[in-house]
């Protein structure tokens, strides 16, 4: 009943899904009915649901628990009666609850990127976004094609350092969706440099390509995936999206995702732990977790909470601030005293 109740109030407001997807969705991905919320209207009827999925994310060397939360929806009729709203708070403070350091989504438009920031959400995931129409042959790839494997991708996906961790699971997932999209291209690539790179990619509309992720520190590699890719699809424009670098004035940068911090404590012991010389008291103040708001007190490797600051406070700020201080960019966490790190999150069926 319950899964059922979800995948009526899916339908009525991701229309866009094809019949074939939403089958492949429910049937295969769909299967833990704990990850269901759902939410009642004034007639006690389920009306709006959404998906908690739990991830590992990397940070610091850390791996912490977190929840990717999706398919946010309401039933038509149902609407501008704050459902969504009561529902993602239940969501967030049960995430705090089950011990997770923090949760992420995607905002499928930039009116509820605005709806999910007065929920205590901040921008942190950004990807580098490109676009090349058939000018570009990417000649100036160093390597050659290996084949694709989950171990390659976990890899790439670490050596990173910062951001969400798939499982074997999830991969095979990611594999099915691309499918599912057509014109399905996965590729990876060592490079002349000793290091490697992996491409997804599938049809986009208006008859293009879309890269939906390019991961990899070469250079070499990923020009290699892209000189393939140019080669298997012809003259059809590229888009694709690929690891943010930290650069704060970046043009290619575009917003993707964002984060809401569930249990601070993690996220600074995490930082302490990775950056023992730091010596840093922040005043935290997070209205929607109030349980969240203190003193956090970092210094000789560790974070631990106070009942009044030691001395000066350093930082004193909101939970949403220090969402963006974490994991924004280098520039930003050298202007405040903290080592900060772009988080990167792709392939998330989205």
């Amino acid at each position: 009943m319950k899964k059922e109740d979800f995948r009526k109030i899916f339908t009525s407001s991701f229309t866009d899904c094809s019949p074939k997807w939403r089958e492949w969705f429910f049937d295969s991905v769909v299967k833990d009915e704990s990850q269901i919320y759902l939410e009642c209207d004034s007639h006690n009827k389920n009306a709006a649901a959404l998906r908690m999925q739990p991830y590992t994310f990397l940070y610091m060397d850390s791996e912490l628990p977190t929840g990717y939360i999706s398919c946010v929806a309401t039933l038509p009729e149902s609407r501008s009666q704050g459902l969504a709203s009561s529902l993602l708070r239940r969501a967030v403070s049960e995430a705090r609850a089950a011990g997770y350091a923090m949760v992420e989504l995607i905002p499928a438009s930039e009116a509820l990127s605005l709806f999910y920031s007065r929920e205590g959400f901040a921008t942190v995931f950004y990807q580098d976004v490109g676009r090349y129409t058939s000018l570009h042959t990417f000649r100036e790839g160093r390597g050659e094609l290996v084949g694709p494997d989950y171990a390659l991708f976990s890899a790439l996906e670490r050596d990173y350092g910062c951001g969400i961790l798939h499982t074997g699971a999830d991969y095979a997932d990611i594999l099915a969706d691309l499918a599912l999209d057509g014109g399905a291209v996965h590729l990876a690539a060592m490079g002349s440099d000793g290091g490697a790179a992996m491409l997804f990619a599938a049809d986009a509309a208006g008859g293009s390509v879309a890269v939906k992720a390019l991961l990899g520190s070469s250079r070499y590699a990923r020009r290699t995936l892209l000189h393939e890719l140019r080669r298997r699809v012809g003259e059809r424009d590229i888009t694709v999206r690929s690891i943010p670098s930290d650069d704060s004035d970046n043009p290619l940068l575009k917003p993707y995702g964002m984060a809401r911090i569930t249990r601070p404590e993690l996220l600074l012991g995490a930082l302490a732990k990775a950056a023992p010389h730091l010596s840093q008291t922040i005043r935290l103040t997070d209205d929607g977790l109030p349980e969240n708001s203190g003193i956090y007190v970092i210094g000789a490797g560790e974070c631990r909470r106070a009942d009044t600051a030691p001395g000066r406070v350093d930082l004193d700020i909101s939970a949403e601030t220090l969402a963006a201080l974490l994991f924004g960019s280098r520039e930003t966490g050298d202007l405040f005293g903290i080592p900060a790190r772009r988080p990167f999150m792709s392939l998330m069926l989205d």
